[in-house]
């Protein structure tokens, strides 16, 4: 008897991809990978420490990934596109969530993965036109303890205690782009086609999912840990920067703190000062004092004692400086005028005295009136001549 049979390769099996008679969208998914470690921004880990936009890395431990109460909590989350702002619950689900999970999680490698539902027709053809990564949303707790991943990333932080809340359909997931949705081929295709991409960009081929997973992560790490060590070298040279141009800063500093102490500088503060603490005596009077080396400070006091009426402490420089520039031009035309007027009495003096000196002497009452006469005679003839 002859029975034509086919190969086991052409049988068609189900695709990962189903469609339901209404039109939903079954799929399974990786939502999460452990092992691995992943950055968040201090803000979103609430430390306040740090600015909240610094780079925190956590180890994500197999043992809390998959532990089966944290693996129970996916099943029945609310599947939504892209993290809502809050927390999805009985008062948000109907705005933002588009299908669920129909199972808990489980553990395939270092995955977890959950079967889903989605319903909404939109987020359904967005997944059609790629959008496919997965990440969740979740509490956790998260112990502050530094080492290293096993592919050699550092971490400060370990997470404990991972209570999902919901499922986000993301452009690039957290966990990188093996945290997506299963694709449409055949469990044998998906098998045969596995392709982990080099660094280089080329695609290889890998038989076994998990070391295809395997591979992909860490050669993720691997670029992650270039990438940082680029951010640091790049940090570094703008902290030496910033550390020459300090530097140069306090040469700058020092050389006018040295021009400041030298003997000539010294000698031409002790001038100025000098010169306006006589300057000082003159305008407030021979009594004036003040202790201070500053000639700013000296013309304050100075004018403060001419002009007390005024407030001088919380006067700028520069209306000091003109303020006694006006008082000094005063005094100046003040001592000018009292020059003036004792060389006008100086030389009425001489004169009645030289027309005393004229008049013959006699009895005190005859002299005193012929001084008189001639100073009288001599005002006139000024008058005339003028």
């Amino acid at each position: 008897m002859k029975i034509l049979l086919q190969d086991r390769a052409a049988i068609p099996v189900p695709s990962h991809r189903t469609y339901t008679e209404n039109g939903y969208l079954k799929v399974p998914g990786r939502v999460a990978l452990a092992g691995n470690v992943q950055q968040y921004l201090a803000s979103e880990l609430g430390l306040t420490d740090r600015p909240g936009n610094t780079v925190v890395n956590v180890y994500r431990p197999p043992e809390s990934v998959f532990d089966p109460a944290s693996l129970a909590t996916y099943d029945n989350a609310d599947v939504t596109v892209e993290h809502p702002t809050e927390m999805v619950d009985a008062g948000t689900f109907k705005r933002v969530a588009v299908g669920h999970a129909t199972s808990p999680g489980r553990q395939e490698g270092i995955a977890v993965v959950v079967d889903l539902l989605i319903k909404d027709a939109d987020a359904i053809k967005a997944i059609e036109d790629g959008k496919c990564e997965l990440s969740a949303g979740y509490m956790a707790e998260y112990v502050e303890e530094s080492g290293s991943s096993p592919d050699g990333t550092p971490y400060e932080f370990i997470q404990r205690g991972i209570a999902v809340n919901h499922i986000a359909l993301v452009e690039s997931a957290r966990a990188g782009r093996l945290a997506r949705l299963f694709d449409h081929k055949t469990p044998l295709e998906a098998v045969m086609s596995h392709k982990v991409t080099l660094d280089s960009g080329a695609k290889v081929e890998v038989a076994d999912e998990a070391s295809a997973i395997l591979i992909q992560s860490t050669i993720d790490g691997l670029r992650k840990r270039v990438a940082d060590a680029e951010e640091e070298k790049t940090n570094a040279e703008l902290a030496k920067d910033e550390a020459e141009a300090k530097a140069d800063a306090l040469d700058e500093e020092n050389e006018e703190l040295k021009e400041k102490a030298s003997e000539d500088s010294i000698s031409k503060r002790l001038a100025d000062v000098l010169a306006v603490t006589d300057a000082a005596r003159k305008l407030a009077g021979a009594e004036f004092t003040c202790d201070s080396v500053s000639p700013l400070e000296i013309k304050r006091a100075a004018l403060a004692a001419r002009l007390p009426k005024r407030a001088w402490a919380d006067k700028s420089e520069a209306y000091v400086s003109a303020a006694w520039d006006s008082e000094m031009e005063k005094k100046e035309a003040e001592d000018e005028e009292e020059e003036d007027e004792k060389s006008k009495t100086t030389d009425s003096h001489r004169q009645l005295g030289a027309d005393l000196s004229k008049v013959k002497t006699g009895d005190a009452q005859t002299t005193l009136d012929a001084a008189y006469q001639a100073r009288m005679e001599r005002t006139a003839n000024a008058w005339k001549g003028n």
